[in-house]
C-alpha cells in the first residue's frame, strides 16, 4: 500500500466561492501530481470546475505547473488570475 501524505489546499477569490471554504486538508497517494490533486477537487466540489482553467497554482508560495510532483505538509494555493490595475 502506497504512503499517504497530507496537504492543505488554500482556495481564494472565486476558487473559495466555488468550494464554500478558505482552506482544507487532503489526505493522497504519495508522489501525486498537481493534476491529481485538481482532479480530485474537481470530484470534490463540481462548480470548481469551470474556472481551474484561469487558476494559478502555488506550492509553498511558489507557482507550478500541473505535473509538480507534492510532498508531505506541502501547502497548495488556487489563486486567482492576476488582473492589472
Amino acid at each position: 500500500m502506497p504512503s499517504q501524505i497530507h496537504i492543505t489546499v488554500l482556495y481564494f477569490a472565486s476558487a473559495k466561492d466555488a468550494t464554500g471554504r478558505r482552506r482544507e486538508s487532503i489526505k493522497l497517494p504519495e508522489s501525486t501530481t498537481v493534476r491529481e490533486l485538481l482532479s480530485k477537487i474537481s470530484s470534490t466540489h463540481p462548480r470548481i470546475i469551470n474556472i481551474l482553467n484561469t487558476m494559478q497554482i502555488a506550492v509553498n508560495y511558489k507557482v507550478v505547473g500541473v505535473d509538480a510532483i507534492l510532498k508531505e505538509a506541502d501547502e497548495v494555493a488556487l489563486l486567482p488570475p492576476v488582473s492589472g490595475g
